[in-house]
């Protein structure tokens, strides 16, 4: 007879792994835009003040004037003619001319207007601006993690008999 005893002894084994972490990192981004900055200066009505008008103020400004002068002058010369034949026939009469120029040469001579400076200011307008586009950045962190790997066999003790 034979007796034969087989110990097996258990084994275990351990597998680990490193936790693993992936970092990204997002920068913050800023983008600016600007417009200007844009300065609009206008003397227009500065120059109209001192009678220096551009060229298309300068034209309605003559015909104005023309127009008014005009009717003003058709005026005189209708009193005028009024007034000589209302004069007519009487005492005199040979001095109506004389009149009537007399009157032409006291009119008032016209009023000296003189300026130092236009009485408005400038108009001025002044334009900015200013568009910020704004993305944060920050970091993306993934974890990965894995269990450990165990792996055993159980021991145990044969006994084997043979006769």
């Amino acid at each position: 007879m034979r007796l034969q005893i087989t110990t097996v002894y258990p084994r275990f084994a351990v597998e680990y792994h490193w936790p693993r972490a992936e970092i990204r990192q997002e920068v913050t981004r800023v983008q600016v835009r600007t417009e200007g900055p844009v300065v609009e200066i206008d003397q227009r009505h500065c120059w109209a003040d001192l009678g220096l008008a551009g060229p298309m103020d300068f034209a309605k400004q003559v015909r104005d004037e023309a127009r008014f002068e005009t009717v003003e002058a058709i005026g005189k010369i209708a009193a005028e003619g009024d007034e000589v034949v209302k004069r007519a026939g009487h005492f005199r009469e040979e001095i109506i001319f004389a009149d009537q120029a007399r009157r032409r040469m006291d009119e008032r001579i016209p009023e000296l207007n003189v300026q130092a400076v236009p009485k408005a200011p400038p108009r001025i307008k002044f334009h900015y601006a200013m568009e910020l586009d704004w993305s944060p950045g920050g970091a993306v962190i993934k974890h990965h993690v894995r269990p450990p790997t165990i792996t055993w066999q159980l021991g145990g003790v044969y006994v084997d008999v043979r006769v």
